[in-house]
């Protein structure tokens, strides 16, 4: 007996494609048959009926540059702002800027006062070095903006602050443009603002300072001039300007807490931090105040500090959510998973929220609630099928924590089948296979991240730290750990590893400070491990066990700081 013929059926988009494609043919086929009849090409109406219909098939099948090209053509037979409108818009997703153009300029033929395709026509003007196209693109701009000069200037100086690659260009543009309107403070601001946004400290300066001359009371004259003397390092300059702007009569909040963003971003954070405390001399309930301050403490490691910032801001406003998310991370670190939990559970919006419920899921399971944490993350799975691999990251790592070791390793097996993006699935299971010392297995996957991505920082340290660890293989780890350290110079846990690894080739002194360096960045209690070791083989006892109980008071059951102490220190 013959199996059963199952019935053949054409996928649902193959369906209609056909019978969208036949309807066209047919209107192109009626429209000639008529105008064969009449003796006449088909009419004007017929052929761009004809091309928008190609187009918005073109634009279904996600194919915008055919589309962009069929309205294009289609405009050849009817003016159409809208068409054109859509075949702009097309082209630019298609990223063919050719195309781009042309409808653009279409566009602007049929409709010479719209501000959108002039946006479009001087940022594709500048790439294709028409200057003087994009100079009179940018002064009709100017000249039309319904916010009137100033805002026009400023409208411009954002556009051009968008092309990354020509800021020489963009900058001799705007300096073009301001030349026309050299009196008006607002050319100036907006000539200032480029200026910065492509690194030129010194034209930012002198336009900023041309426009608070022009306009005392220019509202971003002070920000602007302000972060130019920053960029060249002159922070006294900028100290200057702030208080003489606050005697003036400046909003003491917004100008402190404005400079202290820029000297955050200039990475002088002991300069932002006393801005912000004279904030809270004179407005104590400060809450953009108490969260910077809060923040800068958290990234220094010092959270005996950023905690009573947090417990502030917790009471009330802006800032209460995300306050509640930090002080469960400190709570986390400290080992209190009881406290972090109920910190955790109030931050249910936000940017902040998906961590929140992942680390409430590592909570749990630190709480001997194992199975509830894991039905969360089966949930959260459910609820966001995009991000499964991060949920199933989340729960190889609160097994691995319970020392659940094979029940982790089933679940990163199972999702690296399943998953596109194994990085960091191989690498969270290289993790798994060294603590069960399957040192092996755990440098073939490492391996394997960086036969995908070499550069991996994070994978070259973790295998070079491996080797450190558990063979007498340094010189290789050596190659990889100083690979590691300039792909990422800064990075707290590569300075600890070269440290580790120094100590290990009996270069005491070296790794001592290296170790040191890396202690002071970041106080992890492995680091503080690794340096207390180092301290106490010099013979400092007493700065070692220092070094020890103070981590030891922030994370008092990290296994490797204690097992340290006890070596060395019964």
């Amino acid at each position: 007996m013959h199996a059963p013929r199952k019935f053949m059926r054409f996928p649902y988009g193959l369906a209609l494609t056909l019978v969208v494609g036949c309807s066209l043919s047919l209107v192109a086929g009626a429209a000639a048959n008529a105008a064969e009849k009449r003796g006449s090409a088909p009419s004007d109406d017929a052929q761009a009926q004809y091309h928008i219909l190609v187009g918005e098939l073109a634009a279904g099948r996600q194919q915008p540059e055919t589309a962009a090209e069929e309205f294009i053509k289609a405009l050849d037979f009817v003016a159409d702002k809208a068409l054109a409108e859509r075949a702009t818009t097309l082209a630019l997703s298609a990223n063919n800027a050719e195309l781009a153009f042309t409808a653009a300029r279409r566009w602007l033929a049929l409709d010479n006062t719209s501000l959108e395709a002039r946006e479009v026509l001087i940022r594709l003007d500048l790439r294709q070095n028409l200057n003087d196209d994009a100079y009179a693109q940018g002064a009709a701009i100017v000249q039309g903006h319904p916010g009137g000069k100033e805002d026009g200037f400023r409208h411009v100086a954002l556009l051009l602050s968008l092309e990354a690659s020509k800021g020489p260009e963009a900058l001799a543009l705007m300096r073009k443009l301001v030349e026309q309107d050299p009196k008006l403070s607002g050319a100036w601001l907006a000539q200032s603002l480029l200026a910065l946004r492509f690194n030129d400290a010194d034209t930012a300066e002198k336009s900023a300072r041309e426009a608070l001359r022009l306009k005392p009371d220019a509202k971003d004259a002070p920000l602007l001039l302000m972060g130019a003397l920053v960029k060249k390092g002159d922070f006294d300059g900028a100290d200057q300007i702030v208080e003489s702007q606050i005697k003036n009569g400046g909003s003491v909040n917004d100008l402190r807490v404005g400079y202290s963003r820029l000297l955050l971003e200039a990475n002088q954070r002991e300069k932002a931090s006393s801005q912000l405390e004279k904030i809270l001399k004179v407005d104590p309930a400060n809450t953009e105040a108490h969260f910077t301050l809060g923040l800068i403490a958290l990234d220094q490691g010092h959270i005996d500090e950023a905690e009573p910032h947090f417990q502030t801001l917790i009471k009330g406003g802006d800032h209460a959510t995300d306050a509640e998310y930090y002080l469960g991370r400190i709570a986390q670190f400290r080992g209190q998973p009881a406290a972090a939990l109920a910190h955790y559970e109030k931050v249910t919006s936000g940017m902040q929220a998906l961590d929140a419920a992942l680390r409430r899921a590592s909570m749990l399971a630190k709480l001997g609630q194992l199975d509830n944490g894991i039905a969360l993350l089966d949930q959260l799975r459910r609820q966001y099928p995009p991000l499964a691999t991060r949920f199933y990251l989340a729960e190889g790592e609160i097994l691995t924590e319970a020392n659940e070791l094979d029940h982790a390793l089933e679940i990163y097996g199972m999702a690296i089948k399943e998953s596109d993006d194994t990085l960091d699935l191989l690498y969270a299971r290289s993790l798994v296979y060294e603590r069960q010392k399957k040192i092996e297995l755990a440098e073939t996957d490492l391996r394997a991240v960086l036969a995908q991505a070499p550069n991996d920082a994070r994978a070259l340290n973790a295998l070079g730290f491996m080797l450190i660890v558990h063979t007498q293989r340094l010189d290789d780890a050596e190659k990889l750990v100083t690979k590691a350290l300039a792909l990422t110079p800064e990075e707290p846990a590569v300075i600890d590893s070269m440290g580790w690894l120094r100590f290990r080739q009996g270069k005491t002194n070296e790794a001592l400070e290296l170790l040191k360096r890396a202690y002071e960045r970041f106080p992890d209690p492995e680091v503080a491990a690794h340096y207390g070791e180092a301290l106490w083989v010099q013979g400092e006892h007493e700065r070692a066990k220092t070094v020890w109980n103070r981590a030891l008071q922030e994370a008092p059951a990290n296994t490797v700081l204690r097992d340290t102490m006890t070596r060395l220190n019964p």
